[in-house]
Order: structure tokens, then sequence, then C-alpha cells
């Protein structure tokens, strides 16, 4: 049986993921390890360093994994395509230019090679504190917890802005671009403090989270537009992604007919 034609793209995505996926397990300890010592809860320097740096992490694999994807679906068509596939798409929008990976220039990637525009089918759901979606407490549930889920899911066009939201937050950290901190972010991308976009462990897990399932959207959606035979398996590298007790195939996104191998 051919090998699915996303599934290297897939897998180069989650690996790109690795260094997230530990930052945020260590900022765990280090949180332990911390409050201990201060005979208190709180966060400290290191783990918020550690959750801004899950933030870059995220969008760079968000866009390496668009480039991969677009490179991935052009071959395809070039193979299976009914007319002639202008030799001139590829130089048309170079997938090495897309280096902001917001979602207007995700979304003109896609359409500058197969006329799709994969927003429609974005969707996904976020950690929140409970007095980001309207409730009196202190409490916060992890991006997969099933209370309150329609309160911190987003769809197609909200989707696209918290997204957008997040690669402000990319950008502002990794090019100390206090401009970008003028707006509110997004629930669940970070929170405001004083002119500031905060970070924590759920908001840093969100990164994470969020852009997984972006990608499996993605995923699905260029598929189901070049009508491409298969879809993703579970292979080796796809067991290293595991956050807030969930593993890759426990999101809603991943095509449950695959059986874990």
């Amino acid at each position: 049986m051919a090998r699915y034609v996303f599934q290297d793209a897939f897998e180069r995505f989650i690996t790109a993921l690795d260094d997230a996926l530990l930052l945020d397990a260590e900022a765990g300890q280090v949180n332990h390890r911390k409050a201990k010592q201060r005979g208190s809860g709180g966060l400290n320097v290191e783990s918020r360093a550690m959750y801004r740096a899950i933030a870059v992490i995220s969008v760079a694999a968000w866009e390496d994994f668009n480039e991969q994807l677009v490179r991935a679906g052009h071959e395809y068509l070039v193979r299976t395509a009914a007319r002639p596939v202008p030799a001139e798409l590829g130089r048309w929008f170079p997938t090495d230019k897309l280096q902001t990976p917001s979602s207007i220039n995700v979304r003109k990637l896609y359409w500058t090679y197969f006329g799709l525009d994969p927003m429609p089918s974005w969707w996904f759901s976020f950690a929140a504190r409970a007095r980001e979606i309207g409730i009196d407490a202190d409490w916060w549930v992890a991006f997969n917890d099933p209370s309150h889920l329609e309160d911190r899911t987003r769809r197609g066009p909200d989707a696209a802005r918290w997204l957008d939201s997040l690669v402000k937050l990319r950008h502002a950290t990794a090019h100390q671009d206090r401009n970008h901190f003028k707006q509110a972010p997004e629930i669940g991308v970070a929170t405001r403090n004083r002119g500031k976009w905060g970070v924590t462990r759920y908001t840093g897990q969100n990164a994470i989270a969020v852009i997984t399932q972006l990608a499996l959207c993605t995923v699905q959606a260029l598929s189901q537009h070049l009508s491409c035979p298969g879809q993703l398996s579970y292979l080796r590298p796809l067991r290293s992604w595991r956050l807030a007790g969930s593993a890759l195939n426990d999101l809603p996104q991943w095509p449950h007919s695959v059986e874990a191998s």
C-alpha cells in the first residue's frame, strides 16, 4: 500500500514540537521545585521563559508544516492533475517565503497553489481560566477538558483570529516588539498585564494543542480538496505527542478510523 502523501509532512511537524513538549514537562517540574522552596505556588522567571519559548517553537513548527504540506500537495498535483500544472506555480508564491504564518498568509499560500481556503475547516478547543469564559471562579480547565467546551472552542474566522494572536505573541517574543502587546490577546493565548502579555502553563499548552489541531484540520482539508487516497496513520514519531494526559490520537480532529500500531 502506498504511503499517504502527507504522512512525511505531518511526522516532521510532530518531531518539530518535541522541544515544546519537553519544555512543558520541565516547566512543570521547575514550578513544583520552586513552590516547595518558597512554600507557595506561582510562576517564576524560569518557567515563564519556557512558556514563551513554547509559543515560539509552536509557531515555527506551524510555519514549516505549511511549507512542507504545500510542497507535498504540489508534487501530488503535478503527478495526478487532469490538466498540466503551470510550471510557474512554484515561483508565484514560493513556500520558503511564508516567514510569518498568519492566517492570511497561510490562506494565500493554499489558494495560490490549490484554489483552497483552509480557514473554514479550522476548529479547535483550548484551555482557559474560569473568569475568561465568564465564570466567577479561580480554576482553569485544560484544552481537552469537556466542561464548558463550547466557550473554549473556536471555528473558522474566530480560529483564524486566535492563530493571529498567537503569531503576534511569537513575533513580540522573538523580536522584542512591544507594539504587538498594545492589543488584548485572544482568550487562551496569553493574559494582558500592564501592557505586556503574560504566559503561564495553560497558555503554553494551548500553543502546542491548538497548532496541532489546526495542522490536522489543514491536512484533512487539503486531502479532501485534492481527493488524495488514504489518511494519516499512527507511526513511530507520533507516539511522542502527549499533552495534559492526551495522546495525539485522542484529539477529535485525528482520523479515528485508523488503528494505532
